[in-house]
């Protein structure tokens, strides 16, 4: 294809998106856009913050790293639009229940998985191409921390003691569109971009027990569904539970449109389930309302607060009834090394 054609389609295209996330509402409103949590707020006006809810409020600023438009234009650079469309194509003639961005993210799972991104246990050594062993974590460096990164992870080489390998974590959703290796939390953060970037509202849900994945709106379904990018899954939510055999507590969905405790989607059986002991439960209640009340914009609070009322009740349906899995729940996790897996109690049963 010419391609001075190629390059109008993409700006084209681009342009389409960016419209739609403005006409859906995703692009945040001013507010959302400071680059620190507001100051805490005084007794006189409310109680004292404690730990949950001050690490809910900072957990909800995450989203932010998500809805710069350059970045997400990048995305739209970045990914294989052509092979997520076909792929979307052939997912739409398998299930004519889905609408054609539901499958558009099913062709976006499948091209991330298979494709785009990859995962990463314990780096190969770059002078020798052997194994390393990690040897601890400390703070990024300068050109790291230029790139987003929160800490780094330390190898020292097998065959070579001399020889050191440095794993930046990066955060940064517009350096992992070029990075693109990492774990779960690499995975969610690119991966939530990339859906918010082809056009559909996505949350980042955020569990307590150390893994993270992305939540999709489907328009023609009209709730939320799960998708995790390193196991290709959708609308799998109970993949952790029965398939992995991890037991949760506290599952937090985040956008731009505020916050919402969505652990019941998840875990659906109390053998299934954790203590919730960060916090009273009215803490997290409070620190969700003041977070909806921050990010959602006066003019579409109604029909986000219509979704919450649907969801609520779409959540309490799953604990009144027996909870049925779907094909692909019952699966143990394919991402991570044995001993990685094992370490975390995520081997399935």
């Amino acid at each position: 294809m010419d391609p001075e054609l190629v390059s109008d389609l993409g700006r084209r295209f681009r342009q389409l998106m960016t419209e739609k996330r403005q006409n859906h509402g995703q692009m945040p409103p001013d507010n959302t856009h400071t680059s620190s949590p507001p100051p805490a707020v005084s007794q006189t006006q409310a109680p004292q913050p404690d730990a949950l809810y001050r690490e809910v409020v900072r957990l909800s600023y995450v989203p932010q790293r998500f809805q710069r438009q350059e970045v997400l234009d990048k995305a739209l650079d970045t990914l294989d639009l052509g092979k997520i469309y076909a792929w979307a194509d052939e997912f739409e003639a398998q299930d004519a229940q889905l609408g054609h961005q539901d499958c558009v993210i099913k062709g976006l799972l499948k091209y991330f998985k298979t494709e785009f991104f990859t995962w990463a246990n314990e780096p190969k050594c770059s002078k020798c191409g052997g194994e390393t062993q990690m040897q601890g974590v400390q703070g990024p460096n300068e050109e790291e921390q230029s790139k987003g990164a929160g800490r780094t992870e330390i190898y020292r080489c097998e065959g070579d003691a001399s020889h050191i390998e440095r794993f930046p974590r990066y955060d940064d959703p517009g350096t992992l569109l070029e990075w693109r290796k990492g774990r779960c939390g690499e995975w969610a953060n690119c991966f939530t971009l990339c859906c918010l970037a082809l056009g559909s509202r996505a949350r980042w849900v955020w569990n307590a027990e150390d893994h993270v994945w992305t939540g999709v709106y489907s328009e023609t379904l009209k709730r939320w569904v799960h998708c995790d990018s390193c196991e290709q899954a959708f609308d799998q939510p109970q993949i952790y539970a029965v398939g992995w055999g991890k037991k949760m507590s506290y599952c937090l969905a985040f956008s731009s449109e505020g916050a919402q405790d969505v652990t019941r989607r998840y875990v659906r059986r109390s053998e299934q389930s954790l203590p919730r002991t960060r916090g009273s439960e009215e803490s997290l209640r409070r620190a969700i309302r003041d977070i909806n009340d921050r990010c959602r914009a006066p003019a579409g609070r109604a029909k986000l607060a219509e979704e919450d009322e649907a969801e609520e009740r779409e959540l309490s349906a799953y604990q009144a009834e027996p909870a049925r899995t779907v094909p692909g729940e019952e699966r143990p996790r394919e991402s991570g090394s044995t001993a990685w897996k094992e370490a975390r109690g995520e081997m399935g049963k």
